[in-house]
């Protein structure tokens, strides 16, 4: 005797591939794609002691290149500048 239940067990799984395979596609891999790294925003005085450091961020691509091409920022003897890794 056959079992009646094979299709509706064929459909789910063909249902969690498809869904797996959009979520692929959807959810960004930048690493995959782009080179990427990790930035922190650094405050330092004139005699060059840290201030503050920001939280280090995941960056990729473009942004990535903007925050290593960045020029440091000095008003009033403290320069702040991005630190990316």
């Amino acid at each position: 005797m056959q079992r009646t239940d094979e299709q509706p067990m064929k459909k789910r799984n063909f249902l969690i591939a498809a869904a797996f395979v959009i979520a692929l596609c959807v959810i960004p891999a930048c690493d995959i794609l782009e080179e990427c790294g990790t930035c922190v925003w650094i405050t330092e005085d004139a005699d060059g002691n840290i201030l503050t450091e920001g939280t280090p961020l995941p960056v990729c691509g473009d942004n990535l290149y903007e925050k290593q091409d960045a020029d440091p920022e000095t008003i009033a003897g403290i320069t702040s500048y991005w630190d990316c890794y």
